[in-house]
């Protein structure tokens, strides 16, 4: 199993996280300076002991106990030039011991001696590097950073002694924390099990502690509470660095406020526990490496809308008063006007500071193979580099009524200047002015009418935000098939209900409620009829080149198949290697003794492997039997296949992402159910088709299976997350909590020019 690190965080992501975690935990020193005691034993009267070796600044306690058990402490601050603490000691006080907290941020420090009747006892190290404790009233606290909405809080844990232990992550509205304001709990009491409990969000557990798994004392886990302020409801993974174990999705004891999560606590409630070396400790576990992730300060990447309201504009060369045309083949610089639509383009918004130059009479985009010197031509939709993407600098010559720029190439740098009569890419040097001058008449685009309307302006800001990024970015263009039409566009929708309240056929009410409907997931808002499985998952994306496969000679036998159905069959191991040879994962396949299933299973070998890893990463066994059902099943760790047909590549690819959907949603807390989903389904405009409307699950399965077909193709990325910018957004932040955290998420959008 994927044992989840942050090691490879990079710098440019992580600063806001920083912040945050200095919020949460200080770095903390590797030991005390080194403390040093006045005396070498207590003896058997009343003494004086000094400690020494503390840092100017820091608190200093000397706590003493008799038999094991606490009799007392003082507690002074260090003062300028000092560096010790002083406390008598009285008769049959056997042990005494240095605590050590840092000033500023109250966090523990180590303390490496303490001093018994015997003798100085040395490397009795009490607290860990990051560690938070409980106090001597039995719960610890830490104020952080308030979390908000989807949530994630991740440590590594090792349990010392059993006792009745807890940490809980609440807001400290009443004044306290305990565990009756519990948003959250990863609660180890009084037995070698984790639990979490469920709530009634108003203070009471409703149902006995549920168990996620055992745990051995000494032992490391990593352990993830993720969960969600609006809904109050949390899960928590255990991690053992070979296993896995989530637990279900519960509902919080305490519901959080709208001041969201404030604190963690840590609860010991053993304090009377004598442990070995003669001392006690109510410190019966440690908590280490705390990482906070939280939506509020999580960098997802955001869609920023810089349309162009939706006008049509003519391409004028300022050198020769003449302008483009884009209709087809290369880009020419001789047209005298501007009127005809084969010398039209609109700018398609990137979000991302670059756009793509549509003609509106072919529909083609202007295009560069990047070299320098390359004649610039008008081509259709490319959907695997960014020949397409081009950035608008305003010329020298910029203001409001000269919006005259120069085009750079996105990828290149270079810029768009002439060749002759045609357009062709230049240096800089050489770059000339482009004048985009806005078509008048009858010759806007439709959003462009729309928006002078009176119902259009009714609509709220966001609503029509939501409208225009649409309609005016690449996102209309790129999903491209609904109901098996290849025009289905969510622009050609736009296009159909701009047309409609343009007819002069409805009154103002009407239009208004048009558009609402439409904006707020109305009936055809959805991208695809039935599943999206009209989309093409390419067979050569990101992070599958050079894998290979190979799979062994199996081993007959009886298996089940499908929930007890007992067929004969091969178990094969089979198994994906990296281009170095390296083993990157290996599934248990299952195949009946039958020709089409024997069939499906040779698909399956070619396709799974031209899927990345981090989207089947969780899959272990695949079943493949021959069965009526015609049917694709998915959760867990497994994987069903039951046909009597045998699918192309291509259709067994696009449904199998969908599968892998489930599988992720499974092992991630079903993070459909439980982390925002519903939210985000509720908050887009567009869903991803009529069957993931049936439930949250399916939708999550069906976003999936879009997000595997745009992975690494710039434009669809940028339409999916334009398209559906919250669950594009939920997507990202499962990612990086659990799906190999930020550097995945980062280098997809270095990598495809997305800054």
């Amino acid at each position: 199993m994927v044992k989840y690190t942050w090691g490879d965080v990079k710098m440019k992501k992580v600063i806001s996280l920083i912040l945050t975690m200095l919020l949460l935990a200080s770095s903390i020193s590797a030991g005390a300076a080194g403390i040093t005691w006045s005396k070498t034993t207590l003896g058997t009267g009343n003494v004086t002991v000094t400690a020494t070796g503390v840092e100017a600044g820091d608190r200093i306690a000397i706590a003493t106990y008799s038999g094991g058990v606490f009799s007392g402490f003082n507690m002074a601050w260090a003062e300028a030039g000092s560096d010790s603490v002083s406390l008598t000691v009285e008769s049959g006080d056997d042990t005494a011991r240095a605590f050590i907290w840092e000033q500023g941020t109250m966090m523990p420090k180590m303390s490496d001696s303490y001093m018994t009747g015997d003798g100085i006892k040395d490397s009795a190290t009490l607290f860990s590097d990051n560690q938070m404790v409980n106090n001597a009233d039995a719960v610890g606290y830490k104020t952080i950073t308030p979390l908000m909405g989807d949530y994630s809080v991740s440590f590594d844990l090792t349990v010392r002694e059993v006792g009745d232990n807890a940490i809980i992550l609440g807001d400290s509205t009443n004044g306290t924390i305990g565990y009756g304001e519990a948003s959250a709990i990863l609660q180890f009491a009084n037995s070698t099990d984790f639990n979490t409990r469920r709530g009634d969000g108003a203070g009471n557990y409703t149902e006995a502690a549920e168990k996620i798994c055992s745990f051995e004392t000494g032992k490391l886990y990593h352990v993830t509470i993720q969960g969600n302020t609006t809904t109050n409801t949390y899960n928590v993974i255990i991690d053992d660095g070979t296993n896995q174990y989530i637990s279900s999705t519960m509902s919080a004891r305490k519901d959080a406020t709208a001041a969201g999560i404030d604190t963690i606590a840590f609860v010991n409630n053993s304090k009377n526990i004598a442990v070995t070396d003669g001392y006690y400790t109510n410190y019966n576990f440690s908590a280490t490496n705390f990482e906070i992730l939280n939506e509020e300060t999580v960098e997802v990447p955001k869609y920023e809308y810089t349309g162009f309201e939706g006008a049509y504009y003519g391409m004028e060369v300022v050198s020769t008063g003449k302008y483009v045309r884009g209709n087809n083949g290369k880009l020419t610089a001789d047209y005298s006007s501007a009127s005809d639509t084969s010398a039209m383009f609109i700018p398609r918004d990137m979000g991302d500071g670059s756009h793509a130059f549509v003609c509106k009479s072919s529909n083609n985009r202007m295009t560069t193979s990047g070299t320098s010197g390359a004649e610039l031509t008008s081509a259709a939709y490319v959907t695997t580099n960014n020949t397409q993407h081009w950035v608008m600098e305003e010329s020298e010559n910029y203001s409001d009524t000269n919006k005259t720029y120069y085009l750079k190439h996105i990828d290149s740098g270079n810029y768009v200047g002439l060749s002759g009569t045609n357009l062709a890419l230049v240096a800089s040097s050489n770059k000339k002015e482009i004048r985009f001058v806005p078509v008048e008449g009858n010759n806007q685009s439709l959003l462009y009418q729309v928006a002078k309307t009176d119902a259009y302006n009714l609509l709220s800001a966001a609503q029509r935000e939501r409208l225009e990024s649409v309609y005016e970015s690449v996102a209309g263009d790129v999903f491209g098939r609904y109901g098996g039409s290849a025009e289905w566009t969510p622009r050609i929708r736009m296009d159909n209900l701009f047309t409609e309240i343009l007819s002069g056929s409805l009154t103002e009410a009407e239009q208004l409620a048009k558009l609402e409907e439409f904006v707020t997931r109305g009936s055809n808002s959805h991208i695809y009829d039935g599943q999206a499985s009209y989309q093409t998952i390419s067979t050569s994306l990101p992070e599958t080149a050079g894998l290979y496969w190979e799979i062994d000679e199996g081993t007959a036998g009886n298996y089940d198949f499908w929930r007890g159905t007992m067929l004969d069959g091969m178990l094969y191991q089979y198994t994906i290697y990296n281009a170095d040879g390296t083993v990157q994962q290996t599934i248990s396949l299952y195949v009946e003794d039958q020709s089409t299933a024997q069939t499906n299973a040779e698909t399956f070998k070619t396709v799974i492997v031209q899927i990345p890893y981090v989207f089947r990463q969780h899959l272990k066994t695949v079943k493949i039997r021959n069965d009526s059902a015609n049917s694709y099943n998915g959760g867990g760790n497994d994987m069903y296949i039951r046909l009597n047909w045998s699918p192309d590549a291509n259709a067994m690819r696009s449904t199998v992402c969908h599968e892998l959907g489930h599988i992720v949603d499974s092992q991630n807390g079903y993070w459909a159910s439980g982390s925002g989903w519903a939210e985000a389904i509720a908050a887009d405009m567009y869903a991803p088709s009529t069957y993931g409307a049936s439930n949250a699950t399916e939708d999550f399965a069906e976003f999936c299976r879009m997000y595997v077909s745009a992975y690494g193709n710039p434009d669809m990325q940028k339409g999916l997350q334009v398209i559906m910018p919250n669950r594009y957004a939920s997507f990202g932040r499962l990612r990086q909590n659990n799906m190999n955290g930020w550097g995945l998420w980062e280098d997809e959008y270095t990598t495809y020019g997305y800054e």
